[in-house]
């Protein structure tokens, strides 16, 4: 899941392009320190979702329309704001605070 989220983080941040080639993946296990079996867990997880493809017997690339641009930029917030919820809540602030608080940041940005 690591794996599946930094590479969704490094396609909205723009370091991965549509067409660009992807290292292979027992490249990519080296340079992480993980299984190769975990690494092609990830791209078969994110050739499912269609944000790579892999043609036979060339290298993997990037694949991401504007559509799922979009959908990634939505689910990935949907996250960050589920997280931001919690942690309001167990700290014990209010709705009507957090999003004061929002306003001031978006404004101070």
């Amino acid at each position: 899941m690591q794996i599946i989220r930094q590479f969704k983080m490094l396609v909205l941040q723009g370091r991965f392009k549509s067409g660009d080639e992807i290292p292979s993946r027992r490249l990519l296990a080296a340079q992480l320190g993980v299984n190769p079996n975990t690494v092609q867990k990830a791209f078969a997880e994110l050739e499912k979702e269609g944000l790579i493809k892999t043609p036979p017997n060339a290298k993997s690339v990037v694949y991401v329309s504007e559509a799922a641009l979009d959908s990634l930029k939505a689910e990935l917030l949907n996250g960050q704001i589920s997280a931001l919820v919690t942690a309001a809540k167990g700290s014990g602030i209010c709705c009507e605070q957090i999003i004061s608080m929002i306003y001031t940041k978006w404004e101070d940005n």
